[in-house]
Order: structure tokens, then C-alpha cells, then sequence
């Protein structure tokens, strides 16, 4: 796991411009990505449009920031600290498509969580209190498997994935959070974990 860096709290300085960008996070356990990597290898020779998320990066996002200087990063400490949240259960189950089946750009694994919402809405909260933009729309929480490399995605990749509709691929507590760094390459993008927060009160 990186670390967040040393020095001031607040305020740029010279030799810390670099640009990060930065997504707030929940992890999944290794059986369940395993699940949704087995489908993304099932489903992948029938979409030439998509670009898939890594297995073992496969997550649940929180809060996407986007890019911020290395200097602000503990503005976000700063806001997920002391944050506490009572545990709750997920169920990872069946597959669908934003915006829908008729115009696919993404593919997504669905879940259920009875407290996700307001967890997402409280930091949410927190980090406009700072100064990130709140966000526009309403979230619905769900985990990225695939996205279009241009417009849309394939016709038969929406087909194919029909088999996934009411698949289950497990449940698991969520009690913690992460922030995470996103470093985008040619091949897709690269998570690497900055901090975690434990959420139990």
C-alpha cells in the first residue's frame, strides 16, 4: 500500500504539483472478483469494443474525485477522518448495462446494500465541504466490469451477457474504505491503494 505524503497539510509547494487522479473505494473479496473475472473472460470474445477492468482490480467506487494535486491529497484524509459507519452486508448479483441494453457504454455487476447510498452521500458531503464538486447525479451503486472504447458496445456482448441477468456471486460486510490512485496506460487503467479507513464503530 503507498503512503499519502509528508509535509504541510494544506497548500501546494513547488516540488508537490504532481497530479493524481484519486477515487474513494470499496474493495471486494478475492472470491467474488474471481466470479466477476470468470465472467469477463466468458464474455469477452464477444465485444472487440470493450475495454475491461482488470480482475483483480475490479472494485466498488465510492467517491470519484478525479485528478487533484499530490499537495491535496490530505484534504481528502482529512475528510474521511474520524468518518465511522455501522457494517453492512452486500450481495453481489447479475449483470446489467448503463445508460441501457439499447445504447450499452457500460457493463456492470449489480449489487444490493441497504446503507450504500448514505455511506456514498456522507462523503460525498464531506469533500464538498473541501471544495470537490458535488455530485450531479444520483448514486446507484454498482461495480464496472467493462467500458466502450468508443461510443457504444457491441449488440452481442449485450446478448451474451443475458446468461449473467440473475447470476449470484456473493455476499461480503463491507466495513471499510479505501482511497485509491488511478494511473492510466495504454493496456488500462493501474489501482494502487494510498490509505484505508476502517468504518466500525
Amino acid at each position: 500500500m503507498a503512503s499519502l505524503s509528508s509535509g504541510p497539510r494544506h497548500g501546494a509547494t513547488p516540488d508537490r504539483q504532481t497530479v493524481m487522479r484519486v477515487f474513494i473505494a470499496v474493495e471486494l473479496p478475492e472470491t467474488i472478483r474471481r466470479k466477476l473475472g470468470d465472467v469477463e473472460r466468458e464474455l469477452r470474445p464477444s465485444a472487440s469494443s470493450a475495454r475491461w477492468v482488470a480482475s483483480d482490480s475490479i472494485h466498488l467506487t465510492l467517491k470519484f474525485i478525479g485528478e487533484i494535486t499530490e499537495a491535496r491529497l490530505h484534504e481528502v484524509d482529512d475528510g474521511l477522518a474520524g468518518l465511522t459507519w455501522r457494517p453492512f452486508p452486500v450481495v453481489v448479483r447479475g449483470v446489467g448495462f448503463f445508460p441501457g441494453a439499447r445504447s450499452p457504454r457500460v457493463l456492470w455487476a449489480g449489487l444490493t446494500a441497504s446503507t450504500m447510498e448514505n455511506l456514498a452521500q456522507e462523503i460525498d458531503a464531506r469533500m464538498e465541504r473541501f471544495g470537490y464538486e458535488k455530485e450531479k447525479r444520483a448514486f446507484r451503486a454498482h461495480i464496472t466490469l467493462a467500458r466502450a472504447k468508443n461510443n457504444r458496445l457491441d449488440s452481442s456482448l449485450v446478448q451474451a451477457a443475458r446468461k449473467f441477468e440473475d447470476a449470484e456471486f456473493g455476499s461480503f460486510t463491507v466495513d471499510r474504505c479505501s482511497l485509491f490512485q488511478s494511473t492510466l496506460k495504454p493496456s488500462g487503467a493501474v489501482y494502487t491503494k494510498l490509505k484505508e479507513y476502517v468504518l466500525d464503530k
